[in-house]
């Protein structure tokens, strides 16, 4: 019996082992929530129009988890409709992943349909995919002008570079087309456009006579302008402050954005001018462009903006800018703005933000306070945008903070809690976030298991 009862108990521990390594792996690899599940169905089994529904909450949510599934969907499927949705999720966030089904579809362009080419021409744009040049190049050059004008536009995209790299075969291939091939309105915005962006030695002197051509059309002397602003060469600055003071209100506009990419005291004067301009778009393109150039002399103004601009467009520009400065004075305005109870909610929670960002040792305690009044006075909309602003903050100051919201019954407020807790490596709450890994909504726990991956 001695031997027979060892023989159960081996037995029973080898169950147990097993039971134990079976349950153990299914923790590690555990199957998906309810509503991941669910999703993964609907891109598996479901028709167009659900998984175009699907992207939708995809997009509004912010999740981006179920991309490799979309991909693989989108490599299997001929379906027109469920290609392009996911052509448009990915190029909306120039994410990688689609070039290659991208590029098949326009080598196989003969058999495909207009909408499915001009998304991958879109697509490939987006992510400024270069290997695509030559068969760009392919469609541009063929007698078949369908596509010419989003081909044009692809190449304007990955042709143009922030750190220069002239491409002048390019530069004189969409020349001789515009020169040559009578091109249709939108063909020739299109290569004007995409000028710029291909940097050739002759792009300065096409661009200006499109600039100074007042037989031109307006839309065409804006691209121009947006181009020779790309192109950032001095030999058409001249042509460009001109523009500056032209009666039509978009031109001006579309100058003065474009004297953002140039330097000099001229350049200076004009931008610091463009505040003063009765459109409200040209007010806009000058805190873009003092924005650009970091141009200090203009803080005045664009707290002037802020604080008095008729246009909410002109303000929110306005701040956006004085948070580019990096300078004491473009702080102070920004939190006189932040203080001030006749500030817009918007405005507010925005120049919070900007400053929580810039320095949020020293401004935190600031917007806490703010918070806190704001939750007094059940200013909702304001005490959601100073949270928001505050989830940015890297800064131990926000630590008693993120012990309120943990204990809050608040889901967002816990989505917070474990923003700051990711920022801010506070170890101390994880506690809290270990019990969040367990929560009953799939987004949070997925939230708190990966801020339990940084903290650890």
């Amino acid at each position: 019996m001695g031997a027979m009862n060892k023989l159960k108990a081996a037995c029973f521990a080898a169950v147990l082992f097993f039971t134990g390594t079976v349950f153990s792996g299914a923790a590690e690899t555990a199957p998906d929530a309810p509503e991941d599940a669910a999703l993964r169905e609907t891109i598996n089994y479901g028709t167009d129009s659900e998984i175009l529904e699907l992207i939708k909450k995809l997009r509004a949510g912010s999740i981006y988890y179920m991309d490799d599934d979309l991909i693989t969907l989108a490599s299997k499927t001929k379906n027109q409709n469920i290609i392009i949705g996911i052509f448009s999720f990915f190029a909306e966030r120039s994410q990688e992943g689609l070039g290659k089904i991208a590029l098949a579809i326009l080598a196989g362009r003969d058999s495909e349909t207009p909408q499915k080419i001009n998304a991958a021409l879109d697509y490939l744009g987006a992510v400024k995919e270069k290997t695509a040049l030559p068969v760009i190049m392919e469609i541009i050059s063929s007698d078949d002008t369908g596509h010419h004008n989003a081909a044009i536009k692809t190449l304007g995209k990955i042709v143009y570079s922030e750190d220069g790299g002239a491409r002048t075969d390019i530069t004189e291939i969409l020349i001789n087309y515009y020169d040559n091939r009578d091109p249709s309105d939108d063909i020739r915005q299109a290569i004007v456009s995409a000028v710029g962006g291909s940097g050739g030695k002759e792009a300065a002197p096409f661009l200006m006579k499109i600039i100074n051509g007042n037989d031109q059309s307006t839309p065409l002397r804006m691209a121009a302008l947006e181009s020779a602003g790309k192109l950032k060469n001095d030999a058409a600055l001249d042509s460009i402050i001109a523009s500056a003071s032209s009666a039509d209100p978009n031109i001006r506009f579309a100058a003065v954005e474009a004297l953002g990419s140039f330097k000099g005291d001229a350049v200076d004067a004009v931008i610091l001018e463009s505040f003063r301009d009765t459109y409200f778009k040209t007010r806009i393109a000058a805190a873009r462009a003092a924005k650009a150039r970091r141009l200090k002399d203009a803080i005045p103004y664009l707290r002037y903006r802020a604080e008095r601009d008729e246009a909410g467009s002109v303000k929110e520009e306005a701040v956006s800018a004085l948070g580019e400065m990096h300078n004491p004075e473009a702080e102070v305005a920004l939190l006189a703005l932040l203080e001030d109870g006749k500030t817009g909610d918007g405005l507010r929670s925005r120049c919070a933000e900007i400053l929580i960002k810039n320095d949020a040792d020293q401004y935190a305690e600031i917007v806490i306070s703010r918070l806190d009044e704001a939750k007094a006075k059940n200013q909702n909309a304001l005490y959601k945008g100073l949270l928001k602003a505050l989830s940015f903050a890297k800064t131990d100051k926000v630590e008693k903070l993120t012990a309120r919201l943990f204990a809050s019954k608040d889901v967002t407020e816990k989505f917070y809690a474990l923003d700051l807790t990711a920022n801010n490596r506070f170890t101390a709450f994880r506690d809290d976030v270990e019990k969040l890994t367990k929560d009953k909504n799939s987004s949070l726990s997925r939230r708190a298991n990966t801020t339990l991956e940084k903290i650890s």
